[in-house]
């Protein structure tokens, strides 16, 4: 069985889903800076992204 992720209805959906390939690497997380935050204040509101740029390295980078 899949696991399901509720996503509230006053945020926006995400352009990119878990275990998607972009052209900076592979989707393997999801942040969500919601408005009237710390975060959203320093980085803008909205979705974040952790990437793997390659799979066969342990580097990770955020998007």
């Amino acid at each position: 069985m899949q696991p399901t992720i509720s996503i509230p209805q006053h945020w926006a959906y995400p352009r990119f889903a878990l275990e998607q390939r972009t052209e900076q690497g592979t989707i393997l997380g999801l942040y969500y800076y919601p408005s009237g935050t710390e975060l959203a204040k320093q980085f803008d509101e909205g979705w974040r992204y952790v990437l793997m740029p390659n799979k066969n390295s342990d580097e990770i980078s955020y998007l």
